[in-house]
């Protein structure tokens, strides 16, 4: 079952092992399965289609670039000393084993890129984006050689990124239960009851008249009596 901590594991180790000379693509194939490991995660195929297409495109662009280095160590040369490399003969061939590595190191930091966009975004870890980026710029810039020690600073922050990962980032690729806030729901005022009634409107009769008067008038309001 994936998980994003084993994909911290391979894809932090992965990274370290890139720098070791003979095994870097042992490192590679363990960052390809982080990225696998992340993808099945947050529920998102993109992530390691782009990672793979990078994977496909850079191993493509190394075989060519191979073959036609060897092609042109065994080519034969004029023996003219190392005048024979600046000939249009062998230059030409120095130029298209250049120009194949730029263009597909450059189509494979694009598929990367994308990935690590993708992962930087649902696990909240912005090393990702930075290592992409850097992969471009750096891919870039190979044509210049300058490009090689920005896609070894990218090589740092990718080792970074994996390390930095958490085993349940707060993001929307996440199936989280959702909470709800309840608001007090309103109460309506009930009028008051009184537990005792109002007594009666009582009255009574003057003895003297017959005038109605309340039951505590003292004095008569017709006649004037007192009343007992």
């Amino acid at each position: 079952m994936a998980s994003l901590s084993s994909a911290k594991t391979l894809g932090g180790v992965g990274g370290i092992l890139v720098f070791v000379p003979g095994i870097s693509l042992v490192g590679w194939i363990l960052i390809l399965l982080a990225t696998k490991e992340i993808s099945e995660s947050v529920q998102d195929k993109t992530i390691f289609d782009d990672a793979l297409l990078a994977a496909i495109t850079a191993v493509i662009g190394a075989v060519i670039g191979a073959v036609l280095f060897v092609g042109f160590l065994f080519s034969p040369r004029p023996s003219v000393g190392f005048l024979a490399f600046g000939t249009p003969a062998l230059f030409l061939p120095f130029l298209v084993i250049l120009g194949a590595f730029w263009v597909f190191t450059i189509i494979s930091a694009i598929f990367l890129k994308r990935s690590y966009e993708k992962i930087s975004q649902r696990l909240n870890v912005s090393a990702f984006a930075t290592a992409g980026l850097l992969y471009l710029i750096g891919a870039a810039l190979t044509i210049v050689l300058v490009g090689f020690l920005i896609l070894l600073i990218a090589l740092i922050f990718q080792v970074v990124a994996y390390f930095s990962i958490q085993d349940r980032p707060p993001t929307p690729g996440w199936s989280q239960p959702s909470q709800q806030t309840f608001a007090p729901s309103p109460v309506t005022p009930q009028p008051a009851t009184s537990s005792q009634q109002q007594p009666p409107n009582e009255s009574k009769f003057c003895f003297k008249c017959g005038a109605k008067l309340p039951i505590v008038a003292v004095f008569c309001t017709s006649c004037g009596a007192k009343q007992s």
